[in-house]
């Protein structure tokens, strides 16, 4: 079941609403947000170091940010989904499948996403709460990950500059308590692009790939810009597929298998 409780605190009534999913394939998820050194290493010198924090000491653990959907799957053949899962050449998802041999990497999908974040719990947080205690921060979230009350904005409300540590902006992958399926910053960070076309409402059924079309992809799990009730294991968004968000909006990998 996707969505969330009826009670929840900051819900977004249709975006949200509770949908039966079943997902009948098996699939690997990244224990990690990609970070910046690991898009080097696919990438090599296309686009290298795609990320407004420049403190070079904090770039090899940093969640890369500021790459588009159109920059990880392309704007043509990756353009297909959900009528296939084609990408366009060089860029990262293809040079990932070509360099592993493997198929299945991709995105998560929408469901896939909410369900690996969830690990099976069915509140507003995966380590088991229920609901926030309020729609901009809550005690439970600062241990999970970061966002804007515990360090992404100074003091909660100034925007951090780009040479900022670690200490504001985006965290050192896995700084924050993973869930129960041992899967770090699922709340926070950074926002993590999903394959779907963003809708109102989930899909749901056996394996669900969202949308035929649109103009927005989704966009899953809040950041270090967002308040609490963004981070919320239901809390959906979305964005232009070519947007490259200097608020934070970075990708975990997903492999499903045959």
């Amino acid at each position: 079941m996707d969505g969330f409780a009826s009670n929840e605190t900051g819900r977004n009534g249709a975006q949200e609403a509770q949908v039966r999913t079943w997902l009948t394939k098996g699939y690997y998820v990244g224990v990690y947000q990609v970070t910046q050194s690991q898009w080097q290493q696919v990438m090599g010198d296309v686009q290298s170091w795609p990320s407004r924090w420049n403190n070079n000491e904090y770039n090899l653990t940093r969640p890369v940010e500021q790459v588009s959907y159109n920059d990880i799957r392309g704007s043509s053949a990756g353009a297909g989904w959900p009528a296939d899962d084609n990408v366009d050449q060089d860029t990262f998802i293809w040079r990932l499948r070509s360099k592993a041999g493997l198929v299945g990497f991709d995105l998560p999908t929408d469901a896939q996403w909410e369900y690996a974040c969830r690990a099976g719990t069915s509140g507003a947080l995966n380590d088991g709460t229920m609901n926030l205690t309020n729609s901009n921060s809550d005690a439970r979230l600062d241990l999970l990950g970061r966002y804007q009350y515990n360090g992404g904005k100074i003091n909660g409300t100034t925007d951090p500059a780009p040479g900022c540590t670690t200490e504001n902006a985006t965290a050192t992958v896995g700084s924050y308590a993973p869930n129960e399926w041992g899967l770090y910053d699922m709340h926070g960070n950074v926002y993590e692009w999903c394959l779907d076309w963003f809708a109102d409402a989930m899909s749901g059924g056996d394996d669900p790939k969202g949308a035929v079309s649109g103009s927005r992809r989704v966009l899953r799990g809040g950041g270090w810009y967002y308040s609490a009730s963004n981070c919320r294991s239901a809390s959906r968004n979305s964005n232009l597929p070519s947007s490259r968000n200097y608020n934070g909006v970075g990708f975990r990998l997903v492999r499903t298998l045959p």
